[in-house]
């Protein structure tokens, strides 16, 4: 069953237990574009990347297609605007479950510590407990022993934010929020932390069901 929810007001998500009107994905970006000031819509091949999570198993973003894709970065042992990103995540996550989307929608979240792997997974865990983040479709992802220091950095930067360190455990750096379609292409970022949850979850939702999309990603199964 498809979930719409036009961009209109929060409490239209409180009521998703029921199906509302349907709008098209070029519907949605268009009225966003007007109500938005912190979304960038562009639609370009995602980069990949290969990572591992808490246990340390594999995750690439191949691997991800079929779901949207909801992506950020942070730097774990920031202390200021990366804990405000993620109690913006955490309330995106529960407004797009609540939606009845946790199926089809993945949330990643990448940190660009250069520190060890062990300490740096150890706090990525306390940050899923802290701000009640729900493990079944969020995955936090870091690098091997065996990879270079700096490799989630130079992730971060094949998506345009550079994450700079500044000295005594401090990155400098901006805070976006990316979309990536079921097809594994760049479709959305939201741009700091002023922009309106409703609006990121309308997209999602509307990618989620753009016919389009599916069709992409079900003739990429068959090649």
């Amino acid at each position: 069953m498809k979930r719409w929810f036009p961009i209109a007001a929060l409490p239209i998500l409180a009521a998703a237990a029921s199906p509302v009107a349907a709008h098209a994905l070029k519907d949605v970006e268009s009225a966003l574009h007007g109500q938005e000031r912190y979304a960038q819509f562009v639609d370009t091949k995602a980069p990949d990347f290969q990572l591992t999570d808490f246990a340390g198993n594999p995750v690439n973003l191949t691997g991800l297609k079929g779901r949207v894709v909801v992506l950020n970065f942070i730097y774990s042992r920031c202390t200021d605007v990366c804990p405000l990103h993620m109690v913006r995540i955490a309330k995106l996550q529960s407004m797009v479950n609540t939606a009845g989307m946790q199926n089809q929608v993945q949330f990643v979240t990448i940190a660009t510590d250069e520190e060890d792997v062990k300490s740096t997974r150890q706090i990525m865990a306390g940050y899923a407990k802290s701000y009640g983040l729900d493990t079944r479709n969020w995955r936090f992802l870091y690098r091997t022993s065996a990879q270079p220091a700096g490799t989630t950095r130079q992730v971060a930067e094949a998506y345009g934010l550079k994450f700079t360190p500044a000295g005594k455990g401090v990155q400098m750096h901006g805070v976006v929020t990316h979309v990536i379609d079921q097809t594994g292409r760049l479709r959305a970022r939201f741009h700091g932390l002023k922009f309106e949850p409703v609006h990121l979850v309308s997209y999602v939702n509307a990618l989620a069901n753009d016919d389009h999309s599916k069709q992409t990603q079900e003739r990429l199964k068959g090649s």
